[in-house]
């Protein structure tokens, strides 16, 4: 069975499906209001405790997405909805829950792709802290695997080992969501907008994320056609390494400045300067951390 996708990062990639869509373990309740309080206070705790390891081990990319995950869950806005709830008899799960679901639909209901790629995010918010307060763990994917399913987390992401290849099968997603951007950045192959298919599918699949697809248990003649593909691609992509060091020029011979953005003065560590025209934008503010530096500071830096 083959179901047709968007490419959100071109790639090929071929392994045993790992399903994304795992039910959260079940919640015990507390005995009392206050109980079901500091459970979910710990369980945010826990999430920023996590989400904080994570971003002091990542790249500069991946460290602003987890440090704008942090900056939510230490938001009483976002909070406060659920404590409320709590407060009028509700368990913290069910409280939490209901907050953040209140705020992916808001997301969702945006008419632009933007605005509807964060919802993804605010899922992932919801769900660190789901499993912090009923103390699951997350399953590891095999090396190799394609991870599969409804949509993927950005802490799941970066807590996947890709170096052994690998790749992502979404039947929703976006091609503008922060996963799309770190794949591309990674060259994680990635499909997004399969659909949902109506036959329970596991085992062996190919991932085609160049042209936009997956086949699911393919037959030997799927996997030769596949693999000529992938090879044909890489030798293109090769290929095209071969420009990088060249100067941009339009068809119309006119000169093209290529120039980067960073985050951090480290981020220029891992550019090769010789690929590129300078900095285009510089990220003054994430220097100053979580601190409001005024004006005249701003204008010193």
């Amino acid at each position: 069975m083959r179901l047709e996708g968007i490419p959100a990062s071109p790639g090929y990639a071929e392994g045993l499906l790992f399903d994304l869509d795992r039910p959260p373990a079940g919640y015990r309740a507390k005995a009392s209001v206050g109980e079901e309080k500091a459970a979910l206070e710990l369980a945010i705790g826990k999430a920023v405790n996590r989400l904080t390891t994570l971003a002091d081990a990542a790249d500069a990319d991946a460290a602003g997405i987890l440090e704008f995950h942090i900056a939510m869950l230490e938001d009483d806005a976002l909070s406060g909805p659920a404590f409320a709830s709590i407060g009028s008899g509700q368990l913290a799960d069910a409280a939490w829950r209901a907050a953040l679901d209140s705020e992916i639909a808001g997301y969702e209901a945006s008419d632009q792709d933007y605005f509807r790629a964060r919802a993804a995010d605010l899922r992932d918010i919801r769900d660190q802290v789901l499993r912090a307060l009923s103390q699951d763990g997350e399953a590891a994917a095999a090396p190799g695997a394609i991870l599969y399913g409804e949509d993927i987390a950005p802490t799941r992401f970066l807590e996947t080992d890709w170096s052994a290849g690998g790749g992502i099968a979404l039947k929703a997603g976006s091609t503008a969501s922060h996963v799309a951007m770190l794949a591309r950045s990674r060259g994680v192959p990635m499909v997004v907008g399969l659909g949902g298919s109506a036959e329970k599918v596991g085992g062996f699949a190919l991932l085609d994320a160049e042209r936009g697809g997956i086949v699911f248990s393919p037959s030997p003649a799927d996997i030769e056609t596949f693999r000529r593909s992938a090879l044909s691609f890489a030798d293109r992509q090769g290929a095209a390494q071969t420009f990088l060091t060249r100067q941009a020029i339009t068809k119309a011979g006119a000169a093209v400045r290529v120039q980067v953005n960073i985050a951090y003065p480290s981020d220029v560590d891992g550019i090769d300067i010789a690929t590129c025209d300078g900095v285009g934008l510089m990220r003054t503010g994430f220097l100053f951390g979580k601190t409001l530096p005024d004006e005249e500071t701003q204008y010193q830096a």
